[in-house]
């Protein structure tokens, strides 16, 4: 509990040094969810389109998880992140606190970046759908699963490699999300739409959304534990 406490002063203090990434995220995310509506909207023209979104939303979806901050922007050319991990260690700030307000952090990104985005997606798009408000939770939370996955392994670039290397990991994921979209549509799936359909059908009770979470949340704190012991080694000067 004393850790907890520690690292949401912590998450307090990292929050009041950037108030404008508030707004900035608000903006981007309402932005990104109108566009996700329109190409869903084409999506009904085009099978050719289908993989792209699904391409597109496994892409985006673990974006929810970042604020977008001064520091998010520079980590390439100052190396941001490690910078803060080596000030921490220097005050000293012990590293489970650290990760602990890094979980905290992702968790209200989530929370925060998904009412704009998925409020955007819904009003352009979705709406049309025939969505109740928990068959529309149930895809929400589906959909944030699999973002909370992908997560922790953000998680682990951004605390165990410099910039460059960190850069170098959210690279390679392209490929693997466009792959996995492709092999989707060839086994003659819509990835997003499948969603959709068992979020509508199930609504709280969807296997797709449990079994995402859980999935998402045991990856999260698994790929924690993992990069708090590599952490705990790691050169920082």
């Amino acid at each position: 509990m004393d850790a907890w406490k520690q690292a949401w002063w912590l998450t307090r203090n990292e929050y009041r040094k950037d108030k404008l990434q508030w707004l900035w995220s608000a903006i981007f995310m309402i932005y990104t969810g109108s566009m996700s509506g329109v190409m869903l909207i084409g999506q009904q023209q085009s099978n050719f389109i289908n993989p792209v979104v699904d391409a597109f939303f496994l892409i985006m979806l673990p974006f929810l998880g970042f604020l977008f901050s001064r520091r998010s922007f520079r980590y390439i050319q100052e190396d941001s992140y490690t910078q803060l991990l080596a000030f921490y260690r220097r005050l000293p700030i012990p590293n489970e606190t650290v990760m602990w307000s890094r979980l905290q952090q992702s968790l209200i990104a989530f929370a925060y970046n998904g009412f704009f985005f998925y409020g955007s997606l819904y009003a352009v798009r979705l709406h049309t759908e025939g969505f109740t408000w928990d068959q529309y939770l149930a895809f929400a939370l589906s959909c944030t699963g699999y973002g909370l996955l992908i997560t922790g392994l953000y998680i682990y670039g951004e605390f165990l490699f410099s910039g460059k290397k960190y850069l170098m990991l959210s690279f390679m994921f392209l490929p693997m999300a466009v792959v996995i979209s492709v092999l989707i549509r060839l086994s003659g799936n819509y990835g997003f739409w499948y969603v959709i359909h068992y979020s509508k059908l199930w609504g709280l009770l969807s296997p797709i959304m449990w079994i995402a979470v859980v999935a998402g949340l045991a990856a999260l704190w698994g790929f924690s534990r993992v990069t708090l012991k590599k952490l705990a080694v790691r050169d920082l000067s």
